[in-house]
């Protein structure tokens, strides 16, 4: 370990192999440089974040050899950090904003900003002392809106309990690909074993984690074509719909798996766009339109506006009234 300016111990950010570690795998030799854990490692191996004699290698697998020199590439910070900020507290939690582009946890080995590093310095203008918020929730990285954190471990547990006997609703609004007439309940099993995709499997949902969609505006023809236009996603066919959705006891991509089960997948969603798009990677900076606008359950309630300035501009009057209603509970 070197020294840091304060005299703390810090990671090298390079290292020559010695004979202890000739012959390993790159993804263990790394583990000097990348202590989080062998997932942290691979990861920044496959994005290019590993540098072997000066070059990238991308190969997890790569033996190393005795001499080989192991370096982190440098990360520049995003030129326009997303916004978080403080909505307000209620007794034991914080609601707070995440929005599109910022994610809500670090990832194992992976630096950068995120909704959790930004947590402390958020919430200190409510805490008293001794308080210390941990996240409840968390939302895809492309998804903005409400996020929940307990400042004790009693709250937590009491969210968790709402939770898991369908007391807690969260409440969204989703741009959707198609016409989307009455509304819908999606009731079909999440398979969210692979660490990147979710599949929606033939078999009935566990309690709660069913997902409904009530259509509140479809654009077609001209408009759906301006509106296209106007969010920069091309000229595809048909029609584009803007759905409520509710869930209950969420998972992973949830909301977009299941739409995209009906046919109806998040404008701009490449992971679940097609029928194959659930067995796919992720891209790397997924754009669609998913706002968690409302939480609620016995212990607490929330609810925003989405932060989309298109809405005004093409969503009739009585949309936007549907819109309000839905999101303050008044439907």
């Amino acid at each position: 370990m070197n020294s840091g300016p304060c005299g703390e111990d810090v990671a090298p950010r390079e290292f020559a192999v010695g004979e202890e570690l000739a012959g390993d795998r790159l993804d263990r030799a790394l583990a000097g440089l990348v202590p989080d854990g062998l997932r942290g490692r691979r990861r920044r191996i496959g994005e290019g974040g590993v540098l072997l004699n000066g070059a990238p290698c991308r190969d997890a697998s790569r033996r190393v050899k005795l001499g080989d020199v192991l370096a982190l590439a440098e990360r520049s910070a995003p030129p326009n950090p997303a916004e978080a900020r403080l909505l307000g507290r209620s007794g034991d939690y914080c609601f707070l904003f995440k929005g599109a582009g910022l994610p809500s946890a670090a990832l194992a080995g992976k630096d950068g900003d995120s909704l959790e590093a930004r947590l402390p310095g958020l919430c200190a203008p409510v805490l008293q002392a001794g308080e210390q918020p941990r996240l409840l929730q968390r939302l895809d990285c492309a998804t903005s809106g409400i996020v929940c954190a307990a400042l004790n471990e009693n709250a937590a547990r009491a969210f968790r309990a709402a939770e898991a006997t369908g007391l807690c609703e969260k409440r969204y609004l989703a741009l959707l690909t198609g016409r989307l007439d009455t509304p819908v309940t999606c009731r079909r099993r999440l398979d969210t074993a692979h660490r990147r995709s979710t599949r929606v499997l033939d078999a009935a949902a566990e309690p709660f984690r069913e997902t409904e969609f009530l259509p509140l505006h479809v654009w077609e023809g001209e408009a759906c074509g301006r509106l296209r236009t106007r969010l920069d996603a091309g000229n595809g066919p048909g029609a584009l719909t803007l759905s409520a959705c509710r869930i209950r006891l969420g998972a992973r991509h949830q909301i977009r798996a299941h739409a995209a089960a009906l046919g109806h997948p998040l404008l701009g969603d490449t992971q679940y766009g097609s029928p194959e798009g659930a067995e796919k990677s992720a891209p790397a900076a997924p754009r669609f339109f998913l706002h968690h606008g409302l939480l609620a359950w016995p212990g607490g309630r929330c609810s925003e506006a989405p932060p989309w300035d298109w809405l005004d501009e093409f969503l009739p009057a009585e949309a936007r009234r549907r819109v309000r209603a839905w999101l303050e509970m008044a439907d």
